[in-house]
């Protein structure tokens, strides 16, 4: 059964024009449970009327000496921070979206590097499973500490990780706990696939 909505922003031509654009990139497939209260509201946003979220960018943003940018919001739980992500918009290219992303939630503008990767996913719930795809991107330096440009984003804190650490967050990621669980799960996948790629 197709999904136009998922096929907009997950199809041959935008795979075409990433590697194009940035060279062959590693690409993965996954089926996770989406049982807990954090993934019924992922679930919610991918199943909404209006812009309903199907994919979005994973970003990498370097500070000068290399760190990688992570961020916690106020409602996750304490200690948690992660690769910062946002979502595409229908019409929106993951180049443009990742640019748009970056420059909201860090106030940098930054070029991307890399394709680092493209994750899909088939969220598993009691409902009709929901595809998901995470397009990673590495980006120049930001200057700086990063701050946000739009409030919405509800950002509280960043912290700076050398790249080999990005395992050591998924890691976290992973063993969280209750409404969290497999949310944790679901972010600590890209993580994982960037430090294998960023460590070659």
């Amino acid at each position: 059964m197709t999904d136009e909505f998922f096929e907009r922003v997950y199809n041959p031509q935008i795979l075409a024009e990433l590697e194009a654009a940035f060279g062959p990139f590693v690409q993965r497939h996954i089926d996770l449970p989406a049982a807990t209260e954090a993934m019924h509201t992922m679930v919610d946003k991918m199943r909404r009327a209006k812009k309903p979220r199907r994919a979005e960018v994973v970003l990498l943003v370097p500070n000068p000496a290399g760190d990688i940018w992570l961020h916690t919001k106020a409602f996750y739980p304490a200690g948690t921070y992660r690769l910062m992500t946002g979502g595409l918009e229908f019409g929106e290219s993951p180049v443009l979206a990742a640019r748009r992303e970056t420059r909201e939630e860090t106030g940098f503008v930054v070029e991307l590097t890399r394709c680092l990767g493209v994750i899909t996913y088939r969220f598993l719930n009691e409902a009709e499973p929901l595809p998901f795809a995470s397009y990673l991107f590495l980006t120049t330096p930001g200057q700086g500490r990063p701050s946000p440009t739009d409030p919405g984003e509800n950002i509280t804190d960043f912290v700076a990780v050398p790249p080999a650490e990005l395992i050591k967050t998924a890691h976290q990621l992973r063993s969280l706990e209750g409404r969290f669980a497999d949310w944790g799960i679901f972010r600590a996948i890209p993580h994982e696939l960037a430090a294998a790629e960023l460590a070659k």
